[in-house]
């Protein structure tokens, strides 16, 4: 059995993760622990009218549509899964998560900048993997 965590901020990239994940070699027990990560923005005077706890309702909210639909797709394709949503930076939130120890395995999504793929990505997945003891991979 293993374990995959799948950390994202936007739907699109978790998307490419999970159907490469589809397509590639598995077996029945693997579960995929999908890590949904958002930042409410309340910059300047957008504050006024959203408070804090409303963007992180509101964000929130949109994590777990984005999860349902992830979900679906794993349980279609017969993946056991689990969604969690977690509110701050990105890369603090990534850092702390690729450390746990229920993970065998970080499936990263690419940079959505092309050029920054190869190099600062895969710096982040060596950092990362320095402290992690298990696989920290880039999804491509």
């Amino acid at each position: 059995m293993a374990r995959f965590l799948i950390p994202f901020t936007d739907p699109g990239s978790a998307k490419r993760i999970v159907r490469r994940l589809i397509a590639g070699p598995r077996t029945a027990a693997d579960e995929v622990v999908l890590l949904a990560i958002v930042e409410p923005l309340t910059p300047g005077r957008v504050s006024i009218y959203l408070t804090r706890s409303r963007a992180v309702a509101l964000a929130t909210a949109a994590a777990m549509q984005w999860s349902a639909e992830l979900e679906r797709l794993l349980a279609e394709a017969g993946i056991s899964c689990r969604s969690e949503v977690a509110v701050g930076r990105a890369t603090d939130i990534v850092a702390t998560a690729a450390a746990r120890t229920d993970i065998d395995s970080v499936l990263l999504p690419p940079s959505r900048s092309e050029w920054l793929t190869r190099r600062w990505t895969d710096r982040r997945a060596t950092r990362l993997a320095r402290g992690a003891g298990h696989h920290v991979g880039i999804a491509r």
